[in-house]
């Protein structure tokens, strides 16, 4: 890790940093406009803005949004791409002390509607281009929310009269959004974010990562995903940094941004990095080595795709983060030369973060050298699921947290090993999905793969992979298998390879593998 720092612990035994802090995003917003006015602090597409300019367009908003009758404890749903409509929209929200809900754009408009509804949003703010599937989700809402779109310039409620906005600000322990899970394994639940959970992130995305307020930092994942607002907005803002917001992400497009303004830090997931490197060798782009850190998270690490990296960028430091919409991101991580001599770990605890691993059999913790499934506390752990009744706590009476994920500790690194539900049982051996796959993307010509357990009248379970062919490569299943054989105990290779265009996705960007079980059981 970048950086040491200090931690305090509660009447629970929960940690957090022990560091000053603004009273909530509001005052950060504030503090920053104070010290960095002046700096730029979002680019997009259409031009930049300064730090003032940002904090005049949220005023402006919240007072509007006061005006429309919006107030603390209202939800106001935020329907938009990444961009100033969807940043200023959230700020606002949180100024007049509501909670923002941000929408995934690419969900059906069915499926969106269940969440506005979920949520109780009396407001549903719509960005530039989402206007039809906006009007879809909430067809036939009886009580749905008041439905405002932006105008050609990005703004909403223009026309709405001026309100008086709260003089206090919400405070750390006020809910600030409700994120929804991406909801691979059933229905999405709505997390919620405190302010002082955003903020406890934030200190591990700048202290302990190593941003610097002179950093630029292209934010290229969705902003209404957990990464792209909890570990990239709002750090950028406390910092006072400038943010350059990519609205869809292309590697072309990502790469232009990179050189024109002078990027410095990103995030992506593996698939994104995949894509950048491909761009950049197949056109002899050179932009990537202006980076200063190349992040990384969202699911396991190839140890190949690190090693691409590590030559395309040799000035650059890697880092990789662990975590989860319930932990407001990132619980662990691994940076600088460790990223590169242990890619197969997602690192150590962060300095808030206490880590358990349980055995999912006797609820006793694993001992040395033991697979148990991951279990955390600390200051940036949710507050609780939303729900009809309120919101309930998603942690035990002491804090702790599970997380379905299985690991083993090696010296002091946390190594994944499944998805508890995603462990395959072959004969009596455990087969781990992310080992084969790991080992399929050592492979030339393997862009993206995925291994899954079916059921087998002999064993059990075998195993059976999909694998994506990188543009240009005929793979045959003979020859990924062959491969596999070269590197995995044999029960460990796959039965089946199936070859296929792409693989299914839900719209966080996750591999549904209950579609690929499917698909192997049919």
């Amino acid at each position: 890790m970048s950086g040491t720092v200090a931690t305090r612990v509660d009447e629970r035994g929960v940690r957090s940093y022990d560091v000053p802090l603004p009273a909530d995003l509001v005052a950060g917003l504030r503090e920053t406009v104070a010290s960095r006015g002046s700096h730029p602090a979002y680019v997009t597409a259409t031009g930049q803005v300064t730090w003032n300019e940002v904090a005049s367009e949220v005023d402006a908003l919240a007072r509007r949004l006061a005006g429309d009758g919006v107030s603390a404890g209202d939800r106001v749903a935020v329907l938009a791409g990444n961009g100033l409509s969807f940043t200023t929209a959230v700020f606002a929200a949180w100024r007049v002390g509501a909670i923002a809900v941000p929408l995934n754009f690419r969900l059906t408009a069915a499926d969106l509607g269940s969440l506005i509804a979920d949520s109780g949003s009396r407001l549903l703010l719509v960005g530039p281009g989402m206007g039809e599937l906006a009007v879809a989700a909430v067809a036939g809402q009886v009580d749905g929310p008041v439905v405002a779109h932006a105008d050609g310039d990005g703004r909403f409620l223009l026309g709405v009269p001026d309100g008086d906005v709260p003089d206090h600000t919400p405070g750390a322990d006020a809910p600030a959004a409700i994120m929804y899970t991406s909801g691979t394994t059933g229905r999405p639940k709505g997390v919620v974010i405190s302010h002082g959970n955003a903020l406890q992130n934030s200190v591990t995305c700048t202290a302990v990562i190593g941003r610097r307020a002179d950093d630029v930092e292209l934010v290229m994942v969705p902003q209404f995903n957990i990464t792209g607002l909890c570990s990239q907005t709002v750090p950028a803002m406390l910092l006072g940094m400038t943010a350059v917001l990519l609205d869809g992400f292309d590697a072309a497009r990502a790469l232009d941004a990179i050189g024109a303004h002078g990027v410095t830090s990103t995030v992506g997931a593996p698939t994104m990095w995949w894509r950048l490197l491909e761009q950049a060798e197949l056109h002899d782009r050179s932009e990537l080595k202006g980076l200063r850190l190349a992040l990384f998270g969202g699911a396991p690490m190839p140890t190949a795709l690190v090693e691409r990296m590590r030559a395309a960028m040799p000035e650059a430091s890697f880092g990789n983060g662990y975590g989860m919409t319930e932990t407001c991101s990132m619980i662990m991580y691994v940076g600088g030369d460790d990223a590169v001599s242990k890619p197969h770990t997602v690192g150590r605890p962060l300095p808030l973060t206490e880590l358990r691993l349980v055995s999912p059999d006797t609820g006793a913790d694993a001992g040395p050298g033991e697979i148990g499934e991951i279990v955390v506390r600390g200051g940036q752990v949710a507050v609780g699921y939303w729900t009809s009744d309120g919101i309930v706590p998603l942690t035990d009476e002491n804090g702790w947290i599970a997380t379905g994920d299985a690991a083993e500790i090696e010296d002091g690194f946390v190594v994944l090993r499944d998805r508890l539900k995603d462990v395959i049982k072959r004969g009596g051996e455990s087969v781990f999905s992310f080992e084969v796959e790991n080992c399929l993307h050592q492979h030339s010509g393997i862009l993206d793969a995925a291994v899954v357990g079916v059921p087998d009248e002999q064993y059990g379970e075998r195993v059976v992979a999909y694998v994506v062919a990188k543009p240009g490569h005929d793979l045959t299943s003979d020859e990924v298998r062959a491969f596999c054989r070269e590197h995995l105990a044999h029960f460990k290779v796959p039965s089946v390879v199936e070859v296929r265009e792409e693989l299914p996705r839900n719209p966080g960007g996750k591999v549904v593998k209950s579609l690929l079980r499917s698909d192997s059981d049919a």
